[in-house]
């Protein structure tokens, strides 16, 4: 009987310890994997900065371009206004 009790005592060590080998396992993991949340969060502020930092430079280089065509077409509404009266 004092065998078996030792056995089963044995076997529930290893148990525990195995057990206690996974969880350790599982914690690694986890932590590994907050780590590597961070990185790609702190990479997602950095990416929105500089997207925001393009559409910025794209919105303006609109402006400008809306700026020049009204240019180009009050000039030629102007030569051509020009040539009306020439003829």
């Amino acid at each position: 009987m004092e065998n078996l009790l030792k056995e089963i005592l044995k076997e529930l060590k290893e148990f525990k310890n195995q057990t206690n080998e996974r969880l350790s396992k599982l914690d690694q993991g986890q932590q590994e994997i907050k780590d590597h949340l961070i990185q790609l969060d702190s990479q997602d502020a950095d990416r929105h900065m500089d997207t925001f930092s393009k559409i910025k430079t794209i919105d303006k280089d609109v402006k400008f371009i809306k700026h020049k065509l009204h240019q180009t077409e009050e000039d030629v509404f102007d030569i051509k206004d020009h040539l009306k009266a020439i003829k």
